[in-house]
This record gives C-alpha cells, sequence and structure tokens, in this order.
C-alpha cells in the first residue's frame, strides 16, 4: 500500500494536503461527510494520474468497503478504538494491496 501511497501523493500532493487537513480540522466531527469534497477530488487526480490504481481498486474492492464501513462506524471514536475495531480489516486491505503490487510487477 505504501507504493500507492506514495505514487498518489506524489502526482496528487495539493489534492492530499486539502483532504488530510479537512480530516484532522473535523476529527471529532463527521469527517467523513464534511470532506466528501476533498475525498472526491483526490480520488479523482489519484484515478487520473496513477494508472495502475482503477485495477487494484477493483482487485480489492471487498476489502476496501470492509475497512471503510469500519471507518465509518469507528472513524469519531479515539485511535485506539479505531486500531482495534478496523486493523484487522485495514491488515486485509494492505495484504491484497501488496498482491495487487506483486502481479502488476511481474507484468511488466
Amino acid at each position: 500500500m505504501d507504493f500507492s501511497f506514495d505514487a498518489v501523493a506524489s502526482k496528487c500532493a495539493h489534492q492530499m494536503a486539502q483532504y488530510q487537513n479537512c480530516v484532522q480540522a473535523n476529527q471529532h466531527g463527521d469527517w467523513g461527510t464534511i470532506c466528501r469534497e476533498q475525498g472526491r477530488a483526490l480520488t479523482k487526480c489519484a484515478d487520473e494520474s496513477v494508472p495502475y490504481l482503477a485495477e487494484m481498486k477493483r482487485a480489492c474492492f471487498t476489502h476496501i468497503e470492509a475497512y471503510r464501513t469500519c471507518l465509518d462506524k469507528h472513524g469519531s471514536k479515539s485511535d485506539e478504538v479505531v486500531q482495534a475495531e478496523c486493523g484487522g480489516a485495514l491488515k486485509k486491505l494492505w495484504d491484497c494491496t501488496d498482491a495487487q503490487k506483486k502481479k502488476i510487477d511481474e507484468a511488466k
């Protein structure tokens, strides 16, 4: 997942900063809703700038959705609660993206 984050960060630094700033400013509120516009701008930039990202999203869709659902449910709670409740979902998402990265590298 680091490689995807790094690729998006390098291509979409402005959008990522706006999204991160919004989330930080609203961490005790419903940042998922409040920061939706910034999140969409970041997603659009990432999809347009990182060609393999769409393929990775398709391959790891169930893991992305599981993690997103967990964050929707627990995201307004403390970091410790989020880690305890969503850590397993994040690990599965991480494993999926790593497996996809290996496939991408092998195809080169």
